[in-house]
């Protein structure tokens, strides 16, 4: 089959034809159809110990046809599309068994970087990861709502607890993640403003429904959400840059009992800068802020996003879509922050 492979730590990608790859009997085969492209996947290239070994196959955010089932599956068949989960857990410790299986202290890793993954044209994945995709919702919609969709559902919904009438700070509201996060947030009854570095980001996010658009071109963060509130502040800023300047204008954004939402990062390996910012346990408690960091999502969650898409109450934006060989096109537009919304790689119709 063919697939895109890092080589090495730091290498680009390229594509080789390699073996498609054998299942156990707890495992699934995939034909894989569409799969997101993310700075997860360009990240993790450049931070060392995220790949447990080279070669490897890169992608997690996938939608694929079931081809082979190993002989202790049941719960899926042959020809179901599904999608997965990004953890490899072990499914028996109490964060597996209380909905918290991105905390599994036993954990290898994740998809893509601990086994391969889905820049490839078949792909094996553990039955346990594999969630259905119901009818109405496309491979390529599906493929993007496994992470970019979800991720800012059960930030929204979770750590955000954002309701009616909230006023919500979205940072980087026009990439892959954050641009849904505009919808999830306005789904949830929140009044978003959205914070962005160009206009075509910013225009994107208004188009997905935000409320006021903040250039942080223009001016300072914390001045001009304070302006848009009268003062105020949000109750919740939900964070998808991860830098020292955006988590702490962020924190400084926040009304009383607000709640930043930590998802973003910007690890120094990769960006070459420290991300850490400093926090004034006096301002915390004084207005009784909450940090939350907000780690993906629950297998339940992937299936709820889905049927949001089937609904049609959200809509994944993918503003390009590649071959299986322009992988490194696209990562190299992540890498500029070039891209609005999410991209995505196309294998099959």
């Amino acid at each position: 089959m063919k697939a895109m492979i890092l080589p090495e730590f730091g290498a680009p990608l390229r594509l080789a034809t390699v073996p498609v790859p054998k299942i156990g009997p707890n495992d699934v085969l995939l034909r894989v159809r569409a799969t997101g492209v993310g700075l997860t996947v360009v990240i993790m290239t450049r931070v060392p110990g995220r790949v447990t070994s080279f070669p490897r196959i890169p992608g997690h955010e996938v939608a694929g046809e079931v081809v082979e089932l190993g002989a202790e599956v049941a719960q899926v068949k042959v020809g179901d599309r599904v999608t997965c989960h990004f953890y490899l857990t072990c499914g028996v410790c109490h964060f597996c068994r209380s909905g918290r299986e991105t905390l599994c202290p036993a954990s290898p890793g994740n998809v893509g970087m601990a086994c391969d993954g889905a820049y490839a044209e078949y792909m094996a994945l553990p039955a346990r990861n594999v969630v259905a995709i119901p009818r109405g919702v496309s491979d390529l919609d599906a493929a993007i709502a496994a992470d970019a969709i979800a991720t800012p559902y059960h930030a929204c919904r979770e750590e955000a607890r954002i309701g009616p009438g909230d006023l919500v700070l979205i940072v980087g509201a026009g990439g892959g993640v954050g641009i849904h996060a505009v919808q999830m947030a306005k789904l949830s009854g929140g009044w978003v403003l959205a914070a962005d570095i160009t206009d075509d980001k910013l225009a994107a996010a208004k188009d997905s429904g935000a409320d006021e658009l903040i250039d942080v071109r223009r001016g300072d963060l914390v001045t001009q959400v304070a302006k848009v509130t009268g003062g105020r502040g949000v109750d919740a800023a939900i964070d998808f840059v991860g830098s020292r300047e955006t988590l702490d204008g962020s924190l400084r954004s926040l009304a009383r009992a607000g709640r930043l939402v930590i998802i973003g990062s910007r690890p120094t390996a990769a960006f070459g800068v420290d991300s850490s910012f400093t926090v004034d346990p006096r301002h915390v408690l004084g207005s009784m802020l909450e940090i939350h960091g907000s780690r993906y999502v629950t297998l339940t969650e992937i299936a709820q996003t889905l049927e949001l898409l089937r609904q049609r109450r959200i809509r994944a934006i993918v503003s390009r879509t590649f071959p299986l060989e322009g992988a490194e096109e696209a990562h190299e537009l992540l890498r500029q922050n070039a891209l609005v919304g999410r991209a995505a790689l196309i294998l099959a119709s």
